[in-house]
């Protein structure tokens, strides 16, 4: 079994212990979203979901944490892009590549410009 498959098994056995489209399985859907873009990380994530204190709920609850101290008016809110950060560092993994960043989405590079050519530049 891959490093990857093992990780995406411990997290579902891990989300299946919470409802659905609640605050600690939706960080299980953004972790396994996060996994197969970058598989190579799926065993730190495999180690750490062993270990007491960093499970879903536990990730969620510095999401949480983040939400309310980012409060607008009666609202916390944690967008996916501070979601994807405080996961990456609760677990110990590296920062997005930049074509797969959620603040950052892949936006093809420009055409190189072209020089306007000359027949005087060839005589």
């Amino acid at each position: 079994m891959t490093h990857l498959q093992t990780a995406l098994d411990k997290i579902t056995a891990q989300q299946a212990t919470h409802k659905q489209g609640s605050a600690p399985w939706c960080v299980a859907e953004q972790l396994k979203d996060i996994l197969r873009a970058q598989p190579e990380i799926a065993e730190l994530v495999a180690n750490d979901l062993d270990q007491t204190g960093m499970g879903l709920a536990d990730c969620e609850k510095k999401i949480a944490t983040f939400a309310n101290d980012h409060r607008q008016g009666s609202v916390g809110f944690c967008g996916p892009a501070d979601s994807d950060r405080i996961i990456r560092a609760f677990y110990g993994l590296p920062e997005a590549p930049a074509a797969t960043s959620p603040t950052s989405p892949a936006v093809p590079s420009p055409a190189p410009r072209r020089k306007t050519i000359r027949l005087a530049d060839f005589l």
